[in-house]
């Protein structure tokens, strides 16, 4: 629990209010949010990077440092608090900000990128063909997983960087101020691969038009990135759902008006 001596380490103190969206785990303390960390190495390299950006075009919630020097302290990261609202769909807006954001990260040094094993980077890593899908998936979401991976292989050289890798949902829109990116998802990947992702999700779960698919580049690197981002996470929901097939097959029929528009088009 966030405790008074964890607001005072931040130089905060104040009401505790919890906060929608996301894993619903984040409070607002005035004007800072906290949100809990596991493994505090990441965030902290993360929530560096975010501290020296200079973002032009859009906004970054910066983070606050702790008396002690840190961005974590026992457990909790805290940010300033900027406003902003969720709005579905709005792709060819969200991929500026994308192009915007990611021009800023092109420089960053991500060799020593901090390694995590949860079901996100795990399903990155099934996406790039440097993983394999848990042998203990029900054999129709191996069968379809297997299917798409079978439609893409590895080139010798991708321009590679530092990317946001879950966009759709965490760009926030404000009628004054510029767009706001939150929840900073990182992987190692071509800004492709990113986009490709942004728009994937807002077809599928956010109901946008399968036609708003045109938005991106219709050329083969970018066909690639789409089946490897529908991968990413068709992936992601074969881990969370186990052995359930039927709770996986609701993701998948998600994503299916898009797989068929890409092949369509092969």
């Amino acid at each position: 629990m966030l405790s008074k001596d964890i607001l005072y380490s931040f130089n905060l103190s104040g009401d505790i209010v919890p906060l929608s969206g996301g894993q619903n785990t984040s409070v607002r303390v005035r004007n800072a949010v906290f949100k809990p960390v596991d493994d505090v190495h990441h965030a902290e390299w993360l929530l560096n990077i975010i501290f020296n950006i200079i973002p032009q075009g859009y906004r970054v919630s910066k983070p606050i440092r702790s008396k002690y020097g840190t961005f974590v302290n026992r457990g909790w990261a805290c940010t300033h608090y900027e406003v902003g609202k969720d709005v579905k769909g709005r792709i060819e807006e969200k991929l500026l900000v994308s192009k915007s954001f990611h021009r800023d990260l092109s420089s960053i040094d991500f060799r020593n990128f901090p390694h995590t094993d949860n079901p996100w980077s795990k399903g990155h890593r099934i996406a790039w063909q440097i993983g394999e899908l848990p042998r203990e998936l029900p054999r129709e979401t191996q069968e379809i997983i297997n299917e798409l991976l079978n439609r893409v292989s590895l080139k010798e050289q991708y321009k590679v960087q530092i990317v946001h890798s879950d966009l759709s949902g965490n760009i926030l829109f404000d009628h004054v101020l510029s767009p706001l990116v939150i929840d900073f998802s990182p992987t190692i990947a071509p800004v492709e691969y990113a986009e490709a992702i942004l728009v994937c999700d807002c077809i599928a779960w956010q109901g946008s038009d399968i036609s708003e698919i045109n938005l991106l580049p219709d050329n083969e690197l970018y066909k690639e990135m789409i089946i490897r981002a529908i991968i990413f996470r068709l992936s992601v929901s074969a881990i969370f759902s186990k052995g359930d097939y039927l709770k996986f097959s609701e993701e998948y029929q998600a994503f299916k008006s898009i797989i068929a528009r890409v092949f369509e088009n092969s």
